[in-house]
């Protein structure tokens, strides 16, 4: 028998949008909110079985922001369709945990594992490989732009976790700086359903096929390394 995980429909109240970078920031109040590391499905278009995955770059109790293209027809005071949660929660931060955070282009998706850290007396540090927006970012946060590979070289032996988004593929994930239990990178598949119906997000790892919508989207790299 299939396990479906409870997810649940509700909706949004966009309360806030503002530009970041290449990107609209979109906030929003709801009653459902996903924890760290999870995600939800919306429907941002009139066609009722088209839903869009909703990466969060903050979270709070009742409330979430995610970057959206910046074309998005999103705007305050509308009300957008939700399922979920949707995936595997990631635990938060321990205390004075040292996180750092890997990206080619927005981290943005990756911003609420640093929030975890700082909020527990840890820290956070960003790698980026292009320019970002800096002031959007918690000035707490410590950043770094340049070559990933050199970076994460010099700085992922000093980090207890770390996360990696990277929007194509690249040879980092194959560097032996990260081939360790506590690195973990987004994967994002089409997850048409969000509850492993649709099989659409299978993910080929060394312990089987696993599905995004279920298990991910964020996967222990070495769990990832001889596939991905």
């Amino acid at each position: 028998m299939c396990y479906y995980p409870p997810v649940r429909h509700t909706n949004a109240h966009c309360t806030l949008t503002e530009l970041v970078g290449e990107h609209i920031r979109a906030h929003f109040d709801s009653d459902l909110v996903p924890s760290l590391g999870q995600f939800l499905l919306a429907r941002l278009t009139p066609y009722p079985y088209l839903r869009f995955p909703l990466f969060p770059s903050s979270l709070s109790l009742s409330s979430f922001s995610v970057d959206l293209p910046r074309d998005s027809n999103i705007s305050p005071g509308m009300m957008i369709d939700l399922i979920g949660p949707c995936g595997a929660a990631i635990e938060e931060s321990r205390e004075r945990e040292r996180v750092l955070l890997i990206a080619d282009d927005s981290p943005a998706v990756l911003l609420p594992f640093a929030s975890s850290a700082i909020a527990r007396a840890g820290a956070a540090t960003v790698i980026l490989s292009q320019p970002y927006p800096l002031d959007s970012l918690d000035p707490r946060i410590e950043v770094h732009r340049g070559d990933l590979i050199t970076l994460t070289k010099e700085l992922a032996p000093h980090a207890d976790r770390i996360f990696i988004h990277l929007s194509h593929p690249s040879p980092l994930t194959h560097h032996a700086s990260l081939v360790t239990h506590h690195a973990y990178t987004l994967l994002t598949p089409p997850t048409p359903c969000g509850v492993g119906a649709c099989h659409a997000c299978y993910i080929k790892t060394n312990h089987g096929h696993k599905m995004s919508c279920l298990d991910g989207p964020f996967f222990n790299l070495q769990s990832l390394i001889s596939n991905y």
